[in-house]
């Protein structure tokens, strides 16, 4: 319940620092309490009724999510609470959810068996947004002990829900003016690259990106990325899909290199790299997620750094030390070279080793290598 107008503009400023790049779960958190619920939850469905994200408050998600995708539980014919979502006006304040119900056994076994075991049956709702076949909906969810929504919690939840709205637009804008930040990067030092984003999207390329189309080898099809042969395509397609969800850079090692041939002439051939961007904690899956190079553009020379800078988030002296380091250069002659000390050289060297997950300059090296 809502205590006075100071608290209530603790929960808006929550989630308008979550839209900024803070801590989602903690805005949700904030708003199942001033809504007397446990929970709080913020859903994406996309076109495909798969779920992008699913973040609720206080519980576990994965198990939760597992079970969700393992039921089709994006998909109104399964959960009751999507088809309301996709049913109602934008923003209309759904109550007395009561989704674990012998009724809705009966009707919508799967998911209503996930809202009993879980201790979610109660709860209020309302959808944010709906574009394109996707909606990103908003709910508090109350435990069974709770009940229904008293008649105070259901006015805050109807009146929190646009400052919700209001803060997933300005993260959506933010991811998608990312795209264009990055394409501009790209586009500066020459480089021939395609933005993709969290779904494989391509969302951004630069112009030496449409000169590689143009020589038939490699194309877009449905914004995303396709070659001239079906194998190739299909290795294209897969090798986008571990790039957009790979783990953060230092965790393994997500850099792909594809060869696409043409179908009329195998020795014509186009070299592909992908590589995986950081990623934020939160994020609705808009952000640029991956970029792939096409290899022998103009600019090729200030493409390694930039590709380096970009996947590690690296500093730009950072980036000139592990440009030098893969050149073979000594900590001696990178130090002569910058005009700085050894020792500010060493510490560098230590910051790329944890940066890039490796533990050896040699290691670090034969790694970064791969995106000459």
């Amino acid at each position: 319940m809502i205590r006075n107008d100071d608290h209530w503009v603790s929960v808006v400023d929550a989630f308008g620092d979550a839209a900024l790049g803070g801590d989602w779960l903690q805005a949700l958190e904030a708003l199942g309490d001033a809504c007397g619920a446990e929970r709080g939850e913020l859903i994406g469905v996309g076109a495909d009724r798969a779920l992008p994200f699913n973040w609720m408050s206080r519980i576990d998600m994965e198990p939760i999510n597992a079970e969700l995708t393992a039921i089709g539980g994006g998909h109104p014919d399964v959960n009751p609470r999507v088809a309301r979502g996709i049913r109602d006006p934008l923003l209309a304040g759904w109550h007395d959810a009561a989704c674990s119900t012998e009724d809705e056994l009966r009707r919508n076994f799967a998911y209503a068996d996930i809202c009993r075991r879980w201790d979610i049956p109660y709860g209020s709702q309302a959808t944010l947004l709906r574009n394109d076949g996707m909606l990103i909906g908003l709910a508090v969810l109350r435990t069974e002990r709770q009940g229904r929504p008293e008649a105070a919690d259901r006015q805050a939840f109807e009146a929190l829900a646009p400052q919700v709205r209001a803060a997933v637009r300005a993260q959506l804008a933010l991811e998608g003016q990312g795209a264009a930040l990055i394409g501009g990067t790209l586009e500066a030092i020459g480089a021939a690259a395609f933005v993709c984003d969290g779904a494989g999207r391509v969302c951004a390329h630069t112009p030496a990106a449409e000169i590689a189309l143009s020589r038939g080898l490699l194309r877009l099809r449905g914004q995303r990325l396709a070659a001239a042969r079906d194998e190739d395509s299909r290795a294209l397609e897969a090798g986008v899909r571990r790039a957009v969800s790979a783990p953060e850079p230092g965790t393994g090692d997500p850099f792909q290199t594809l060869v696409l041939r043409d179908p009329r002439d195998p020795g014509e051939i186009e070299v592909v790299d992908l590589v995986p961007l950081p990623r934020r904690p939160f994020a609705f899956g808009f952000q640029p997620r991956a970029v792939a190079v096409v290899r022998g553009a103009e600019g090729s020379r200030g493409r390694f750094p930039e590709l380096l800078r970009l996947a590690f988030r690296l500093t730009p002296s950072e980036a000139d030390v592990a440009v030098r380091l893969v050149e073979g250069e000594t900590r001696e002659a990178i130090a002569i070279g910058r005009g700085a000390s050894v020792e500010t050289v060493r510490s560098q060297v230590r910051s790329l080793l944890a940066k890039v997950g490796v533990r050896r300059t040699g290691e670090l090296t034969a790694k970064l290598g791969r995106l000459r």
